[in-house]
């Protein structure tokens, strides 16, 4: 498997040709679809043999809800190497509240292909929106966090769960430390039995960017709690936007 950067002047065509590789299969592992437009920067993969063992293996992950169609889920799963079951709330007192659909069939899929499938967290509210009251409410509580830690660690077994993902956004500007160290104790514990734990965060164009997406997000701190971190760069565009340059 390799990585092509897309150049001035590529085509799908020339870039298949290139690459020694159909064109077909390029448009389909990379789903660019008909006028085939490329952009400048853009990374392809590239369908090949095995990597160097000295290289650095690639890291592909998706977040998927449990009501996916099956048929999106296996065709996609070949290709990644996590699979983020999105999601697990909880209460205030420390409760998870799980997926509105079963999550047992994607989990059973994953395993088959050998992906491992991640437990995604989220402070979702009864409205089923972010409530960073949750977020307050459970990082400066240790009692609920034991509560919660508990609950993550009996359904993550349960389940066959391989990591964490703590998808916390709307975070308040005050509860920044607590919640780093919320995220550095959980990954401690989580570590001790074997699971990773990533971090998504909010892309911040500088430390000091005001805005409740934003204020509550240390890079630093976060980057040395948990063992990975990832930019959810949706508010910088998405699939189905006009292509912008930045």
């Amino acid at each position: 498997m390799n990585i092509y950067v897309v150049k001035p002047g590529d085509s799908v065509d020339s870039i298949a040709a290139s690459q020694n590789v159909p064109v077909e299969a390029l448009t389909y592992d990379n789903q660019i679809y008909p006028p085939y437009r490329l952009a400048v920067g853009q990374a392809l993969y590239i369908r090949g043999d095995s990597p160097p063992e000295d290289r650095i293996p690639l890291y592909v992950f998706g977040y998927a809800y449990p009501f996916i169609n099956p048929d999106n889920l296996d065709e996609t799963l070949p290709f990644l190497t996590d699979l983020y079951v999105f999601s697990y709330g909880f209460t205030l007192e420390g409760d998870l509240v799980p997926p509105q659909s079963p999550d047992d069939w994607m989990i059973d899929r994953a395993l088959e292909a050998g992906v491992r499938p991640v437990l995604t967290l989220t402070p979702f509210g009864p409205d089923g929106r972010f409530n960073n009251n949750l977020v307050t409410n459970l990082v400066h509580n240790p009692q609920i966090q034991q509560r919660l830690i508990w609950n993550l660690g009996k359904i993550m077994q349960e389940k066959r769960f391989g990591g964490l993902d703590i998808d916390f956004e709307y975070i308040m500007a005050d509860d920044r430390q607590a919640y780093a160290d919320f995220v550095k104790r959980i990954t401690q514990i989580m570590n001790q039995f074997g699971y990773q734990v990533t971090v998504a965060l909010a892309p911040k164009t500088s430390a000091d960017q005001s805005g409740l997406l934003y204020e509550g997000v240390d890079y630093r701190l976060l980057g040395e709690a948990a063992n990975r971190v990832l930019l959810m760069t949706y508010e910088w565009g998405y699939t189905y936007e006009p292509t912008r340059y930045r």
